[in-house]
Formats: structure tokens, C-alpha cells, sequence
């Protein structure tokens, strides 16, 4: 029946063409035959003179000259590529005040928000290559970071600079390899203000054995000082060599090392002194609430020496009040029994229950449960280790609030010869990050009552037995029960086949993660699909839209500059999958007729409305004054310099807002060369505020995927930025007063919070932002004038919350937007 429609549906359309049509298709048809005999007549001659050169390049492979000068040939390739082994040159530099700088008598300060030092070479030439920097420094800061630049074209790309972290008096030189054709040295010191002075710049070109003489002095130091740091560096390029070979041990040797930074950081500032731990001591003696923590422990055929290392860490704790519940899940090595009835012996608070049969590890975890008496459970694997202080640290905050029921803290990793790296700084709760990856992780403590209200452990989740187990805690619970403790308190064990050491050796992780989460939002009857991201091993939650999607009314101020409003307007109507939006331009005095053209173009489309506003440029009454103008239930707040990357931008915003709870969502927004410009707001960087992850590579995925994972922030840009209209006129709108220009995004945001609202960052709404390229930068003295006194708006306004951005971490830098240590860390150590 269904051809039969079909040929019938064909012979009707066939009649319905007239002879003109059919002698057109016959003409048609004939220009394209010769079309097509042209092309094969070219193929065929092509074809021929391929042939033909094939014949005379076999004759000369062949021929007995050509085998003759084989070696001549082999030996000047290789002398074309090969890097000599010594380089003589040797040029030095001087340094000189550029933009945001001023250097009096030799001493260089930070007077601007993007400081620059133009580098000068004594001798015109530029080195290329490997190059070893000796950079001596004096700071009032001890320690400076600066962005080395070099140009290889007309100008400066964001792509072009390398890191440089450099302390005070270092004699250290710095190894750096350098593209050929360098026209131009640079130096912007990343900071925010500070004074410091350079010696004598100096550089040298390294040739291949003196580089392998700077890489191996360089490890021999190490070694020096910190042995077991350099045996773990040893075992590490073990594997290294047998995974990639020489070129891939060469290439991570000659990375970055910040493994060394760390131990640093962890000398200064997290490692109890004796003093520290009678202090301690002393503090605990005086609690008023000193509650039994149960420490849980499935075992199952660890090595013995990290079980071991894993009881001993819970013996050592300086709070005495715990019991250790280890349930071995019938382990077929002996050395693990000899373990366990050696420490059962020896201490009555561990606690041994012997399962008959194998149940992995959920069972287990529950065995273990079972034998807990403890008013808070704290969870530890049978091959990790406990700080000295974890269990203090958890009675401390229950001592300042007993009514928490779930607790978590920072946590690093140790390498198999006991070697601290790799640290997780976490943020305080944070709902949308929760969703997409177990952040939480350890040290998890809970409330017993709680963790038995919910069932415990579930079998069938297996490899996410953790994630699941808190995700429905979080369901029985209030929010404000939780509680992040920002310092290490946990050590993941790194070996061979461990989760510590990627999800992706245990493949059927992802699936069980992934049904926990459906499983939580199917609870809290949010409508959303879960996907597996396998090339990162996290999850993508996409919430689902009404059946009528609301209508948003996109606001964008604008002044001249038709090329960027055309190129922005254009690529938001024309790849927008998301239909039902308007777009409202307030037009700020502008004068060219090319925009008044532009103007009229947009209105044709039934979608774009404008409105003039003649007054000096006051960003926050433009938006308010437009927002008054419109009716419809969300307001998209958009710079007129965007240029659309994602269709489904809004879609994915909208999606976010809205979920109940959510206050304002904002986009990721790259740079026109694919550089990060914004991945949120982190609050405190240079006083008031700075942008997450900036400058970083488009494919980058941040510090622990938080670059590319939806999340809570404090902050949000408003260059790109939806939310309910009702809840912005609540709030007050932005704050024309005294906020005219900057600031008032991350103050307008703050608001929100306060009246208990989240902000969402979902780097699924990809935009490029041509930053200031309508209105420029801050340059003359009446901008400058203006923006500090928004600087002193937001510090007299949001004192508090400034000092501590809850999305944040205490132990990570507010000098720069990198996720590097803070030098010394905000992190309050209550004993002291």
C-alpha cells in the first residue's frame, strides 16, 4: 500500500510540469554532461603525468648515484636536525617600567590593574630554543608569579607566554623553551600591587647536553634536600619510560614541576609542630561536647603494609574519643588476618566483624556500620591514612555547632613511598558542583542516626557507594547541617589500580555514579537527563525545560560601534536554538549613521526593539531603566561585544533558571584567540572580585574540572547573565549610585544570595566576549577616580563576604585567578 501511494504521489507531480519545464531540465542536464567530460578529460591528462613521474623518480632511487650519496645525504638531514650539544650564546636584558608600572631608582612598583616590563636585549638579538632565565629578585612580597611574553608576530597573543613562579634570591635559573623567529621579550608580574626589584637579567641559550646537565643538577638538589621526593620521582619516570618511551619522560621531566611547590607549601604551613599538637591536646581536654566517632573501614586484600599504615593513622589521632569498625570482606590473603588480630589484640577500641562470605564493598561498608556505636561515623578506605588532627578537626566544629550532620575536608594524595602531592582545596557546599562530580569525597563524617535513617550503604552501587549514600543524606537533611572544614585532613593512597588514581580503571564506576544521580534528582523531582562525559570521567546533567519555554528578554546597552553590535545581534538570532525572545537595545547617544541603519535592520525582524537613553553612560541605569520597559518573566542581561559559540546558549541557561533556588545563571566566555574571560566570579581576588580560571586555554578543564563543570559561584558576569525579572526588582536592580560602571554584577549577584538564592555557572553556554571593546579600559584619570571609589563601594558594603568566598578555598591564592597555594593560607587553625 505504501508504494503504491508513493507512485501515485509520483505520476501527479509529473504532470503537473509543462513542456517548458522539461526542455529547461533537458538543457540542464546537456551543460552538465560537458561539464563532467571536461573533468575526466583533465583527470585522464593528470593522470598520465603522474604515471610519467612516477617512472622517472623509480629510475632515480634505482640508479647507482643515488645509493652512492646515501650517507652524504642521511648525515646532512641529521646535522639540519639535530640540536647541537653546546650553545655559546649568553644575552643579557634590561628591565623597564611599561603600562601599570612606575620604577624609582631601580625599584619597580604596581600601580595598574595590567602591569607590564618591557625587556630590552643589550645586543639586539633574541634566543631561541631551550634557554635557561636567571631572573634575581627582592620583593616586599617574598615571592612574586610573572607572565613571560614573547612575540613571533605582528603582536602579542594571549598563547604566547609562559608561567613563571620565582622566590626571592633564587639562583636558581628557570628552563624555558622558546619558539624560533622571537621578536620581543615581555614581563607582566601577575600581581596586584607590591614593590620588588630585578638584577641583572640574564639568558642562555642551551644546547642538548647542557640541558640535560641543567634538568639533572636541578633533580640532584632535589634529592639533596628531600630524598623521598626524589625516590618518588624515580618510580614515577619508571613508569613514564615504559608507558611513553624517552620522548615521554622527556616532555614531563621538563614540565612544570608543582609537586616541589606543594612540599614547600606543606613545610610552611601543614605540618604540626610538637607545640601545635600539646595545644591541641590542651583544646580538647576543654570541650564540653567530646562525641565517639566511629571510623569505618571495608578491608578487602589490601597490601599489609597499607593497612598497617591505614590502623596506625587512626591510633595516632590526637582526639582520643573513636573506635575503628573494619569489617574484612573475606580476604584471601593471610597477611591481612595477621594484621587484624595483631591490632585487635593490642587496642580494645578497634573492632573486628570477619564476613563469611564476599559481598564487596557496600555490604562490607555496612558490616562495618553495623559494629559502630559512635554518634558520628567518619568512612576511611583499608589503604588511606588520616591526618594526625582529622578527628580533633571534626569535634572542633561540632563543638561550635551540634546540630551538623554532615561534614567533609580538603584531602591530597600520597604516592607508595609516602610522598604528599596533588591537594583538592574544595569549595564549601556546592549544590550544582555536587551533581556532576563527588567532590565531597574525604574525609566524609556523618551523623550515625542519619546514615542508619537512609539505609546505609546500597548494594548495586558499587564503586559509588560514597557519592550515593551522600546524595540521599543530602535528601534527609537540611543544607545548613553541612559543613566544609578547608584544611587536609585525608591522605589518598596512590597505587596501582586505585580510584585515587583514575576512575577509569574501574569502568563500572561511571554507570553506578550515574544512576545515583538520576536516582537523587528523580527524589527531589527535578525533570533532567544524566550523561556520561568519558573524556573527562564526570557526569553532564541537563535539566529539562517546560513544555512552553518562558519568554526572556534579552537587554543590550550599546553606543556606536555597529561591526560588533551587528556581529553580536546576527549571531544571537541567527544560531539561538531557544525561540521565545526578544531583544531590547538601549541605545546610548550614538551618533553614527551606520548604526541608525543597523538600528532599523534589527527592528525589521520583529524580534529587536530599541530605546535611546541620552545621559553619560551608567551601565547599571541603563539596564535598569530598560528592565522596567518589559513584562516577561526573565531578563537576559547581555554586553553588545558577544558573538554566539553554543546554539543551545540559552536553552542551557534557561534550563538552569527555572529550578527552584536558583537566582542567576551565567555563561563561560572566551576571548576572540579561545582564551578563558570568564568562568565565574571568585570573590577577594585584588581586593574585590576576579575572574575564574582567567587566560587559561579553551580545552583546559580547570582546577579539579571546575573550568568545565556547572557549579555554584558567588559571582556571575552580567555581560552574560539570565534571571527571573520579579527576583531582580526584589533585589533592588543594579546599584546606579555608586555603581555606575563595574562591580555591580558581583553586587547585584551578592543580593541575590543574601535573600538565600544560588548562582550557577554552566560552562554549557559558550560565548566569545570582546572585552571592553565598545567603551575601552579604565585609562584616564576620571575612570580611574570613578573605579576605585567602586572598589571602596564593595569593600565597605561586602567587607565580610569578601574575605571568604564560600566557593572558594581559604588555601588558594586571592593575588591571581590560577588556583595556586596562598602564601601563608586564610585557613584559621583554632588551636593557635
Amino acid at each position: 500500500m505504501y508504494r503504491q501511494n508513493q507512485a501515485e504521489k509520483t505520476r501527479e507531480s509529473e504532470e503537473d510540469y509543462s513542456s517548458q519545464d522539461v526542455d529547461k531540465l533537458k538543457r540542464e542536464l546537456a551543460r552538465r554532461s560537458r561539464e563532467i567530460e571536461k573533468l575526466l578529460d583533465q583527470t585522464r591528462v593528470l593522470t598520465d603525468q603522474k604515471k610519467e613521474l612516477e617512472r622517472v623518480l623509480s629510475e632515480v632511487l634505482s640508479s647507482t648515484s643515488w645509493k652512492l650519496t646515501a650517507p652524504i645525504r642521511r648525515s646532512m638531514e641529521l646535522s639540519r636536525r639535530a640540536r647541537p650539544l653546546v650553545r655559546r650564546g649568553s644575552y643579557s636584558f634590561i628591565a623597564t617600567a611599561g603600562e601599570g608600572v612606575k620604577e624609582t631608582e631601580g625599584v619597580f612598583k604596581i600601580v595598574g590593574k595590567s602591569p607590564i616590563i618591557k625587556l630590552t636585549s643589550s645586543s639586539n638579538v633574541l634566543p631561541t630554543g631551550w634557554i635557561a632565565l636567571h631572573l634575581p629578585l627582592r620583593s616586599t612580597r617574598g615571592h612574586m608569579n610573572f607572565l613571560l611574553y614573547y612575540r613571533t608576530g605582528k603582536g602579542f597573543t594571549g598563547g604566547d607566554r609562559v608561567w613563571l613562579s620565582i622566590p626571592d634570591d633564587s639562583r636558581e635559573p628557570v628552563l624555558i623553551k622558546l619558539p624560533e623567529g622571537v621578536k620581543e621579550l615581555r614581563l607582566d608580574p601577575f600581581e596586584q600591587d607590591g614593590e620588588f626589584s630585578l638584577g641583572p637579567i640574564t639568558i642562555k641559550e642551551l644546547g642538548k647536553a647542557q640541558l640535560l646537565g641543567s634538568v639533572l643538577e636541578k633533580q640532584l638538589k632535589g634529592g639533596i634536600s628531600n630524598p623521598r621526593l626524589t625516590l618518588s620521582k624515580i618510580e614515577k619516570g619508571l613508569r613514564l619510560l615504559r608507558a611513553g618511551g624517552i620522548a615521554g619522560l622527556r616532555a614531563k621531566v621538563l614540565q612544570e614541576d608543582t609537586t616541589k611547590d606543594y612540599q614547600d607549601w606543606v613545610r610552611r604551613y601543614d605540618t604540626l609542630s610538637d607545640d601545635d599538637k600539646k595545644k591541641i591536646s590542651t583544646r580538647i581536654e576543654g570541650f564540653g561536647y567530646q562525641p565517639v566517632i566511629s571510623v569505618v573501614m571495608p578491608v578487602f586484600n589490601p597490601p599489609a603494609h597499607y593497612l598497617e599504615l591505614a590502623i596506625e593513622s587512626v591510633r595516632s589521632q590526637l582526639y582520643p574519643h573513636w573506635e575503628l569498625c573494619i569489617a574484612d570482606d573475606k580476604s584471601t590473603d593471610p597477611a591481612v588476618d595477621e594484621v587484624l588480630r595483631r591490632y585487635e589484640s593490642i587496642d580494645k577500641r578497634i573492632k573486628i566483624h570477619r564476613r563469611e562470605t564476599n559481598g564487596h564493598i557496600s555490604e562490607a561498608s555496612n558490616s562495618a556500620l553495623e559494629l559502630a556505636t559512635g554518634e558520628y561515623v567518619a568512612l576511611l578506605d583499608h589503604d588511606d591514612e588520616l591526618t594526625p588532627h582529622a578527628l580533633y578537626m571534626i569535634a572542633e566544629e561540632l563543638n561550635k555547632d551540634r546540630s551538623l550532620e554532615l561534614l567533609y575536608s580538603d584531602e591530597d594524595k600520597k604516592t607508595s613511598l609516602g610522598v604528599r602531592v596533588n591537594p583538592h582545596f574544595k569549595s564549601d557546599w556546592n549544590r550544582e558542583l555536587f551533581l556532576s562530580q563527588n567532590y565531597l569525597c574525604h574525609l566524609t563524617v556523618y551523623k550515625s542516626e542519619v546514615v542508619r535513617r537512609v539505609g546505609g550503604f546500597r548494594k548495586g552501587f558499587e564503586g559509588a557507594q560514597d557519592w550515593d549514600l551522600a546524595l540521599r543524606v543530602i535528601d534527609a537533611i537540611d543544607e545548613k547541617k553541612i559543613r566544609h572544614i578547608p584544611h587536609v585532613l585525608y591522605h589518598w593512597r596512590i597505587i596501582e589500580g586505585s580510584t585515587a588514581q583514575s576512575t577509569s580503571y574501574k569502568p563500572y564506576v561511571m554507570e553506578a555514579q550515574k544512576r545515583a544521580v538520576e536516582e537523587h534528582l528523580e527524589r527531589r523531582g527535578e525533570k533532567a537527563s544524566v550523561e556520561i562525559d568519558e573524556a573527562i570521567s564526570q557526569l553532564r546533567v541537563r535539566f529539562a525545560l517546560p513544555k512552553v519555554a518562558p519568554h526572556v528578554t534579552l537587554v543590550i546597552p550599546t553606543k556606536d560601534q555597529g561591526a560588533l553590535l551587528d556581529r553580536c545581534v546576527s549571531s544571537i538570532l541567527e544560531k539561538t536554538t531557544y525561540k521565545n525572545f526578544d531583544i531590547v537595545i538601549v541605545d546610548n547617544g550614538s551618533c553614527e549613521s551606520k548604526t541608525f541603519e543597523l538600528f532599523e535592520e534589527f527592528e525589521k525582524t520583529g524580534r529587536v526593539r530599541i530605546l535611546h537613553d541620552e545621559r553619560e553612560f551608567n551601565f547599571s541605569r541603563l539596564n535598569n531603566d530598560a528592565v522596567k520597559t518589559v513584562d516577561t518573566p526573565y531578563i537576559a542581561f547581555l554586553n553588545n561585544d558577544l558573538e554566539v559559540i553554543t546554539e543551545e546558549w540559552l536553552c542551557e541557561m534557561m534550563s538552569h533558571a527555572v529550578r527552584s533556588g536558583v537566582g542567576a545563571v551565567g555563561a563561560r566566555l572566551l576571548y576572540p584567540n579561545g582564551l578563558v574571560q570568564h568562568g565565574g566570579i571568585i570573590l577577594g581576588i585584588g581586593g574585590v572580585a576576579g575572574h575564574n580560571h582567567k587566560g587559561r586555554p579553551r580545552h583546559d578543564v580547570g582546577y579539579f574540572n571546575r573550568l568545565i563543570l556547572p557549579q555554584n559561584l558567588s559571582a556571575v558576569t552580567a555581560a552574560c547573565l539570565v534571571m527571573k525579572r520579579e527576583l531582580f526588582e526584589e533585589v533592588g536592580g543594579f546599584d546606579e549610585d555608586t555603581l555606575s560602571v563595574a562591580f555591580n554584577d558581583v553586587d547585584l549577584c551578592l543580593k541575590v544570595r543574601r535573600e538565600g538564592h544560588r548562582i550557577v555557572y554552566t560552562p554549557y553556554a559558550e560565548l566569545y566576549h570582546y572585552e571592553s571593546a565598545s567603551r575601552g579600559y579604565e585609562t584616564t584619570p576620571e575612570k580611574f577616580v570613578r573605579f576605585e571609589g567602586e572598589i571602596a563601594t564593595m569593600q565597605d558594603r561586602w567587607s565580610e563576604v569578601l574575605k571568604n568566598d564560600p566557593y572558594y578555598n581559604p588555601n588558594l591564592t586571592l593575588l591571581h585567578e590560577d588556583f595556586s597555594f596562598a602564601y601563608p593560607p586564610r585557613a584559621l587553625k583554632p588551636w593557635r
